[in-house]
């Protein structure tokens, strides 16, 4: 049996990974997801596919799939045509939320959030914030990691009864998914996030 060499052409519509002959490569080809015509110049034939990333639209909740060749392109949402906000793709770092921006950077979140609550008079917290630092960079354009100063923020210590810090816990969609006390290792925050990525 004869093996031709292929490549992987992602589809510029759904980001779609499709293998393509390389002797059709320069031939019309089309998407076998979404049937639209493919780029298999040259050009567009590169060995390294697409990255898909998933966000949700801030208006109407609705999920959508944009392919990295999309993100800067002013991306929409494919329910109610709202841009979406693609720049909460490249913060590698934890933002800092407040009882004032809760609600918008939370709740109203386009990606699941891992908020993490602390004291800066804690030891244990000391001890976790290099974790969720790391967290927060290898979950980049995945995830939204928040810390929030539960001395500075009051409100949102109350209204999620947080007795003990650090203390961990998971949005997604406008609601809180699970909640986690104490510091725990990267890999079981990775595990618990898991189901909302």
């Amino acid at each position: 049996m004869i093996e031709t060499e292929t490549r992987l052409i992602a589809c510029t519509h759904c980001g779609a990974k499709n293998r393509i002959p390389a002797d059709k490569i320069g031939s019309q080809a089309k998407c076998g997801k979404c049937h639209q015509a493919l780029q298999t110049d040259a050009a567009n034939a590169d060995p390294e596919p697409a990255v898909i990333y998933t966000l949700r639209c801030t208006q109407c909740r609705a999920k959508n799939r944009i392919p990295s060749q999309k993100v800067n392109a002013g991306a929409k949402c494919g329910k109610c045509a709202t841009p979406l906000q693609t720049q909460v793709l490249f913060s590698p770092a934890a933002v800092m939320v407040n009882d004032g921006n809760f609600e918008d950077t939370v709740l109203k979140s386009p990606l699941p959030v891992l908020l993490y609550c602390f004291s800066n008079s804690c030891p244990s917290c000391q001890m976790t914030n290099p974790i969720i630092d790391q967290f927060a960079a290898d979950a980049k354009g995945k995830v939204r990691v928040g810390r929030v100063n539960v001395q500075t923020s009051p409100m949102i210590a109350s209204r999620y009864n947080v007795l003990g810090v650090p203390f961990l816990f998971i949005f997604d969609n406008g609601a809180l998914k699970d909640s986690m006390p104490g510091g725990i290792p990267k890999h079981e925050i990775m595990m618990k996030m898991a189901p909302y990525i």
